[in-house]
């Protein structure tokens, strides 16, 4: 699994014209700084009593604290989700968005372009059922299939090649 996120990383993950170095910053950064309260696939009950399994991490953190965007992208969606209320989604290629749910408040409207660090919203929701804090849920989507946060974060960047580059296109990232 390691090897398949850090190929992900190489091919997908670096910022539009920008040169991977050993001190660069990472493609991915948490969005909040609090503690993680609840994990990846972590089992939760529903209202109705069904189990479900956590589709990603749940961040504590201050009402009213900002979130930020995770990495650069174009805001895709701002709004309301069933599931996690008020909702943003950066897409950051074709293949990879990054969704953040129990907003209490957006600073970005679809199609922004956004940096890494750039804040997007704002927290404080309480009302989500996986977790009574107040908390950010981040996801992570690639091809439409959840992957784990943490994992992604964690990867030792410095074994990448200091010298892959990938360029946005419009359909999809090339590598030169």
């Amino acid at each position: 699994m390691n090897i398949f996120l850090i190929s992900l990383i190489a091919f997908f993950f670096v910022s539009p014209g920008t040169l991977l170095s050993l001190d660069s910053r990472k493609p991915f950064i948490y969005p909040v700084g609090g503690e993680v309260l609840t994990g990846f696939r972590d089992e939760y009950i529903t209202e109705d009593g069904s189990v479900r399994r956590h589709t990603g991490i749940d961040i504590q953190g201050e009402p009213g604290g900002g979130v930020a965007a995770s990495a650069n992208g174009i805001v895709s969606y701002t709004g309301i989700s069933s599931t996690g209320g008020l909702t943003a989604v950066i897409r950051h290629n074709q293949k990879i968005r990054t969704t953040y749910l129990n907003l209490a408040g957006i600073n970005v409207r679809r199609g922004d372009v956004v940096r890494q660090g750039d804040i997007i919203g704002f927290l404080g929701a309480y009302d989500d059922i996986s977790s009574q804090e107040c908390h950010l849920h981040f996801g992570v989507i690639y091809m439409n299939s959840y992957l784990d946060p943490v994992q992604l974060m964690e990867i030792d960047y410095s074994s990448i090649s200091p010298y892959l580059r990938l360029v946005y296109i419009e359909d999809d990232f090339n590598l030169y």
